[in-house]
């Protein structure tokens, strides 16, 4: 989309006919304003999460933090948001990404975990 925008605003007029270029010059741009914008709101706050039944790891791919699910984590809640499920970890108190964590759940792997570790997930909502 940067590509486009830049190869929007560099090109010649002429070489579209003598076309007007300023709606698609300033079209590129507001199309790229706002993908960055949803990019940064929407997927960038988003962690992976695995666990191993004691501990939960959180990682946005440059540093890992673990949590205890007795000790650290007070609620798991579910949501949809098109046709994701969006999973939040909601802290204790402070932790290395904040008090509440984003990632995007696999219903196959938490029904998997229920049944491995009956009783561990805290306070689950929906």
């Amino acid at each position: 989309m940067a590509g486009f925008a830049v190869v929007a605003w560099l090109v010649e007029p002429n070489k579209f006919g003598g076309l007007d270029m300023s709606s698609l010059r300033w079209g590129a741009t507001f199309t790229l304003i706002v993908g960055v914008a949803s990019f940064l709101v929407l997927t960038w706050p988003l962690k992976r999460v695995e666990t191993d039944g004691e501990r939960v790891y959180v990682s946005n791919y440059f540093r890992t933090a673990f949590y205890r699910w007795d000790q650290d984590i007070e609620s798991l809640k579910e949501f949809r948001f098109l046709f994701f499920r969006i999973g939040v970890i909601e802290l204790n108190g402070i932790g290395s990404f904040g008090r509440k964590m984003r990632f995007v759940m696999s219903r196959r792997l938490v029904e998997k975990f229920r049944e491995d570790f009956p009783g561990v997930l805290p306070g689950t909502e929906k």
